[in-house]
């Protein structure tokens, strides 16, 4: 049986043949970029050691709650467990291997959207880069103040997490 004509179909199936032309490609491509919004995406890492105390560091450009996650900007491109590891071996000269995610957020101030791993950090030897203060594991009774709350959930969640496991 034939279908009637419909011109809502018939311009969805004329635009999915459009769209095969490369041009046509980049052009939606290009369109995508300067219409639909961006968020600046922030990635941070909870170490835990054996002990079960958190790296934290005090960071140059936090002037009101300067301790904080090791962490910083996700770059055009760039994975987001790929970034946790920069960011750690940038502000520490740390390695680690990636956990599991334990937090996706937005930030209401900002704005931007906040992912946060758990990772486990390899040994070696620890050197800070300009942008750090000082950096120190704090057991979890002896957190220093103020904390973003942000800071605060995360750190919490790593702990339930590795209480459970």
């Amino acid at each position: 049986m034939h279908k009637p004509f419909s011109w809502k179909q018939s311009a969805k199936e004329h635009a999915a043949r459009w769209i095969r032309f490369r041009w046509l490609q980049r052009l939606m491509i290009w369109g995508i970029y300067l219409v639909v919004p961006r968020h600046q995406v922030g990635i941070n890492v909870v170490a835990l050691d054996d002990e079960g105390r958190v790296l934290l560091l005090k960071h140059v450009f936090h002037p009101h709650a300067p301790w904080g996650l090791p962490g910083g900007w996700l770059g055009r491109g760039e994975e987001p467990a790929a970034c946790a590891l920069r960011e750690l071996r940038e502000e520490t000269e740390l390695t680690a291997v990636t956990g599991p995610i334990l937090l996706v957020e937005r930030d209401e101030d900002l704005g931007n959207i906040n992912i946060i791993y758990q990772v486990t950090v390899q040994p070696g030897p620890m050197q800070l880069s300009g942008e750090i203060l000082e950096a120190r594991w704090f057991v979890m009774t002896m957190l220093p103040h103020p904390l973003t709350p942000l800071t605060r959930r995360a750190i919490e969640t790593a702990v339930c997490l590795q209480e459970n496991f």
